[in-house]
């Protein structure tokens, strides 16, 4: 799926253009329209992805019980057709990724055969009739270590990496693109057993077919002096190992993604000066393939910590806390936007170290996800602005499927769509974000008496318009076509 970055309005003449919060609230109730589809019953359903709009259509995936299959609906959310993907055998399969395009879609899983594991792909059109397929690798039968395949995408969705990391000090690779069905590079990387521990903080991929492994050492106040970054660089022809030093401060969250327009690897997060549960303010990293790493970071001002914590700072410890960078959104000039959420969950009913069972089966869990912090960064690593979003939500035993927030990325603004409340029957809203950092708070829909319990967080961009949101109510599974 294409995918669209943030765009200044400065142009090189210096001006800025802008529109008010009035016209984007009017512009967008006018031209918002939501179509909803039939109910379709999950009761044997393993799961279910949406695969995005295929030329007059859009798609579903489902794993059932028996089989695989894929619903069609029209503009308007109306079932079309739906068949049954025949050719892949249910029998030891794990599907991978479910990926669609302009014109295909792929489905990438594993299938052990007689103790041995195959890295296989079936592609097929808008159809769902099968065009082509391809093995691109066989894990032999090892009787200790089956395979554990992770996945990880480039940012057009082309290029996969996949992972087998199920022996310690060992990873297996392999890089494929997904166009071609053409194997790019398969490599065995003999790495130290830290990797497999939580010294691990992000695996991108380039849309070329790089791989890098980002790993923090010595993020501890006692050896600030030898606190880094390091990058295990990845291609087909050579691996390399970079080095980002970090002695000024820890770190307390970071994200990272590769920026294929201006070919750098950038990350954004939080750091910490002396207490690693509160952030004193953001860092900027960005690690080109020519010329040094930069690295910046900029103090929270006490008016922001005061607009999160609801209240005068100024004599405060200063610090956030149960802050977590969500989603990096890359801009054209090479700087990036840093979404980070409040985020906190609360485990009731331990004492001593025994768990108080609920219903004599399991503990009851608190989930918070509150407000949205968003900081852009210019490509130097100096704050350009920082906002808050206020929001608030709280849920119970759900393992928080609904609540968090949807982004979307239109040319011109960004859209954070999310629920007001997490029950049966709430409002839902949307925040829209101009480049400027203005923003403005729209009313986006009542799920009064609809049996609409929208999945914001698993919602698909489709294009710079529309994205389609998943409603799980009572077992019942709904489509939500949202068209800006």
């Amino acid at each position: 799926m294409k995918r669209y970055r943030l765009i200044q309005f400065c142009w090189t003449i210096g001006a800025c253009v802008t529109l008010g919060s009035n016209a984007f609230s009017q512009a967008s109730a006018q031209s918002r329209r939501i179509f909803v589809s039939e109910a379709i019953p999950l009761r044997n359903d393993y799961g279910y992805e949406i695969i995005g709009r295929m030329r007059d259509r859009i798609l579903l995936f489902r794993d059932k019980a028996e089989d695989f299959e894929i619903q069609a609906f029209d503009n308007n959310m109306r079932p079309m057709w739906n068949r049954v993907l025949d050719d892949i055998d249910k029998n030891g399969v794990q599907i991978l990724a479910v990926v669609g395009s302009a014109e295909t879609f792929s489905v990438v899983f594993k299938q052990r055969r007689r103790g041995a594991v195959h890295l296989r792909v079936h592609k097929y059109d808008a159809g769902a009739t099968r065009v082509d397929s391809v093995t691109l690798k066989t894990y032999s039968e090892r009787m200790l270590a089956t395979p554990e395949l992770d996945i990880f995408r480039s940012e057009d969705g082309n290029c996969f990496v996949v992972a087998n990391m199920a022996e310690r000090g060992r990873m297996e690779t392999t890089c494929f693109r997904l166009d071609r069905l053409q194997v790019l590079w398969d490599k065995l990387l003999l790495i130290d057993d830290v990797y497999h521990d939580t010294n691990i903080r992000g695996m991108e991929v380039s849309d070329a077919g790089d791989f890098f492994m980002i790993t923090e050492w010595n993020n501890r106040r006692s050896r600030l002096g030898a606190h880094e970054y390091q990058v295990l660089h990845v291609r087909a022809d050579t691996n390399r190992v970079l080095r980002v030093p970090l002695p000024d401060f820890m770190t307390v969250d970071v994200k990272f993604a590769y920026d294929n327009l201006n070919k750098a690897l950038v990350g954004g997060g939080f750091y910490a000066e002396r207490n690693r549960d509160r952030a004193n303010g953001v860092f900027y990293v960005r690690i080109s393939t020519h010329g040094d790493p930069i690295v910046r970071y900029e103090s929270f001002s006490d008016r922001l910590i005061s607009a999160l914590r609801k209240k005068d700072v100024a004599d405060d410890t200063r610090g956030i806390p149960n802050v977590t960078v969500k989603q990096l959104v890359l801009r054209r000039d090479g700087g990036v936007l840093v979404v980070a959420e409040l985020y906190h969950e609360i485990q009731r009913g331990t004492l001593a170290g025994r768990g108080i069972w609920r219903d004599g089966m399991r503990l009851v869990m608190d989930y918070y996800y509150d407000d949205l912090m968003l900081i852009t960064l210019n490509p130097d690593g100096s704050a350009h602005w920082m906002t808050v979003l206020h929001k608030k939500q709280y849920s119970q035993d759900d393992d928080a499927i609904f609540s968090s927030f949807c982004l979307l990325r239109a040319p011109d603004r960004i859209h954070f769509l999310f629920n007001d409340e997490v029950k049966y029957e709430n409002t839902c809203s949307e925040y829209i974000v101009t480049p400027l950092g203005e923003f403005d708070r729209n009313s986006l829909l009542n799920t009064y008496g609809q049996n609409l319990r929208l999945r914001f967080r698993d919602a698909l961009q489709l294009n710079a318009n529309e994205c389609v949101v998943p409603s799980e109510f009572r077992n019942k599974l709904r489509l939500v076509l949202i068209k800006f």
